[in-house]
């Protein structure tokens, strides 16, 4: 995977601030990169992540989060690109397929994160990485943790 450095402030193409995702999506994101920084250091996921899983209570997502990231890096057709923390306050492109991938899960969408995955991953893994980030997006769903943002209701006088 390749990590994306950047200070520049600019907001590319397309691109949503961090800040400005749903909680899961916030917590993805961070996630994500720290994962793939872990990585490159030969950093155990537990040392790397585990602390910030727990701190969500969602410490059961941790292997199946660990598990999707592998068959993303094991089985990826391209360069994944990735963000650094902080510099990155912009989602890069990948993380937001990622993102996009989970969100249609949460969804019920499973045709949606096939088609999705299976842009940047080999066709016969796309299934499995499904699966695993189903009961990823469904562990962080049970912490409290969602990719869509709830609808704000308001009262109107009448």
């Amino acid at each position: 995977m390749l990590e994306v450095t950047s200070n520049n402030i600019h907001k590319p193409a397309d691109a949503a601030e961090v800040e400005s995702l749903a909680a899961a999506g916030q917590f993805s994101v961070f996630a994500i990169r720290v994962w793939s920084s872990a990585a490159k250091q030969k950093m155990p996921v537990d040392q790397a992540l585990g602390r910030l899983f727990d701190d969500f209570r969602c410490q059961s997502a941790l292997q199946l989060f660990d598990e999707c990231m592998a068959l993303v890096a094991v089985s990826a057709t391209r360069k994944i690109e990735i963000g650094c923390c902080p510099s990155n306050t912009y989602v890069v492109a990948d993380e937001g397929m990622l993102l996009t991938c989970f969100e249609a899960l949460e969804r019920g969408n499973s045709d949606k994160a096939e088609a999705v995955i299976s842009k940047v991953i080999i066709s016969p893994l796309t299934k499995a990485f499904c699966r695993s980030a189903q009961m990823y997006v469904q562990n962080l769903n049970t912490a409290g943790l969602s990719f869509v943002r709830p609808v704000n209701l308001s009262v109107v006088n009448t």
